[in-house]
């Protein structure tokens, strides 16, 4: 093979070509012709292919006959499939083809979503986190509210400046963080528990630990969790105790000691989603209850109850910077873009929410990208209106 085409490939399947080097690429595969002569072996189409397949993301328009590994196929059959797969995979990822309809359908595009929060204090102080300077923004007691200069939240909590016991009797007491459609953010908690916040979610959780027999926390929306364990003297106890570590959503209760976890609640959603990554949480809903452990996932539904293997890179991929859909429908994608590009979503056929997609693309794209790549699979199409996406066959 030669060299140069050779370099391309590589470089390509570790993402590493420029968009140069992406159009080079994509035109030799276009353009090759099993009947024309080539310097490429056998074994070169072969890897070749192999390569293109493993960088294959979005295969549901993709033919049954193109859905086995490649090394099945005879020779022809494999240069012929490798070309249409190519197609396929650089029209997805890199060079989606311009024609009219796309220019006049994608007229505007809207940006992705940022770091961006409002934090409510519990004695009704409200904070803009995207627009507040970087440092001290308030002080509850013996807690100091920093916002840093990678743009985290934290409660820190200052042991040495406890002048009375803080308890919190009720939920009015609490501090309340929101992040809009088209807005994340993460805070580190006065007991060191860090939490990444996803799009459209709120959470709410006391300034101070201090004093409480358990450490609980409110969600509304999706969060990653990594708490740290907590021992304390509550009650009449004689020696520290761990101190549990709760998320309470409408649909259920979580119990943790200090674990990594990602839970998905949203209102508009009838299901909550619980993934463990490292440690053991126990998870209580109307269904029943479960222990999980890491590389498992309860899921809630009413008064259904599953327990399977987790998807634990599917599954915080939100947190990772990327949208990650496997074997999931339309209808559930369209939620996730809703969300974060902060956009309505209309459908001009209500059957489109049941196709079914699987991929990956970072979610720091503009909606345009993604949507494309959604239309280059042929099954579905977009339009955008101001800040409404109308989904299309």
């Amino acid at each position: 093979m030669n060299n140069d085409l050779k370099n391309l490939i590589k470089k390509n399947s570790e993402g590493k070509c420029t968009d140069e080097e992406q159009a080079k690429l994509q035109r030799w595969f276009h353009n090759f012709n099993a009947d024309q002569p080539t310097d490429l072996t056998e074994e070169d189409h072969h890897d070749a292919s192999h390569k293109i397949w493993s960088a294959v993301s979005f295969q549901s328009a993709l033919p049954s006959n193109l859905i086995h590994k490649p090394r099945s196929y005879p020779f022809v059959k494999v240069v012929t499939m490798a070309a249409a797969v190519a197609a396929v995979v650089f029209g997805l990822f890199f060079l989606l083809k311009k024609d009219n309809s796309a220019v006049e359908n994608y007229a505007n595009d809207v940006k992705p979503g940022s770091n961006q929060a409002t934090l409510t204090l519990a004695d009704g102080k409200t904070i803009n986190l995207a627009e507040a300077k970087n440092g001290q923004l308030a002080k509850d007691r013996n807690v100091e509210i920093i916002k840093m200069a990678d743009g985290q939240l934290q409660f820190r909590f200052n042991a040495d400046d406890i002048s009375k016991p803080t308890r919190v009797k009720n939920e009015g007491a609490l501090n309340l963080m929101v992040t809009p459609k088209g807005g994340q953010y993460s805070i580190s908690l006065p007991d060191g528990t860090n939490v990444w916040v996803n799009a459209g979610s709120k959470i709410r959780f006391p300034s101070n630990f201090e004093n409480l027999s358990e450490r609980r926390v409110y969600l509304s929306g999706e969060a990653y969790f990594e708490v740290k364990p907590m021992r304390a003297v509550y009650g009449d106890q004689r020696g520290p105790r761990p101190v549990p570590f709760k998320v309470i959503t409408d649909k259920q209760e979580l119990t943790v000691l200090g674990t990594h976890f990602n839970i998905n609640s949203y209102d508009d959603e009838s299901y909550t989603k619980t993934t463990l990554l490292e440690g053991s949480v126990k998870v209580s809903a109307k269904g029943g209850y479960a222990i999980l452990k890491p590389g498992q996932q309860s899921v809630t539904n009413g008064s259904a109850f599953e327990l399977s293997a987790a998807d634990i890179e599917e599954a915080v991929a939100w947190k990772n910077g990327e949208f990650m859909f496997a074997k999931e429908e339309l209808g559930g994608i369209m939620k996730k873009i809703s969300r974060w590009y902060n956009v309505e979503v209309v459908y001009a056929d209500p059957q489109l929410e049941n196709k079914v997609f699987n991929g990956t693309i970072s979610k720091f794209k503009n909606v345009s990208r993604v949507l494309k790549m959604l239309e280059a699979t042929g099954e579905v199409k977009f339009r955008i209106e101001g800040r409404r996406v109308t989904v299309m066959r």
